[in-house]
């Protein structure tokens, strides 16, 4: 579980992140970026219900939360942070979605 000072958790801050920030994407994931004053990067998760059951959704965001918090230090602290999954995710293995999660940071240049 992602500590709670780096969590994204009111509906304003995922707003803010949505109408301000800068966004680059794969196949299965989009990366939401914008700058902020805190020194740890903050981030949030979004699965649509297009992505399938409730069951998938909550799979894929502790599968996405496990990847981030091993990845945490490495992150550009700079930054908050939304990923967006698109329905293609659900077809894919845990080692799977921390590569298409790693690749999509990599475009952003937001990882050491």
């Amino acid at each position: 579980m992602l500590k709670e000072n780096n969590r994204l958790t009111k509906r304003k801050e995922f707003g803010y992140v949505y109408k301000h920030g800068k966004y680059v994407f794969n196949d299965f994931l989009t990366l939401m970026f914008v700058p902020t004053k805190l020194k740890t990067p903050r981030i949030g998760f979004s699965v649509s219900k297009k992505t399938g059951k409730a069951w998938l959704r909550n799979k894929i965001k502790r599968q996405l939360r496990e990847i981030v918090r091993n990845l945490i230090e490495s992150i550009n602290p700079n930054f908050n942070y939304v990923f967006v999954t698109k329905p293609k995710i659900t077809t894919l293995t845990y080692d799977e979605i921390r590569n298409a999660l790693i690749d999509v940071l990599n475009k952003a240049q937001m990882i050491k």
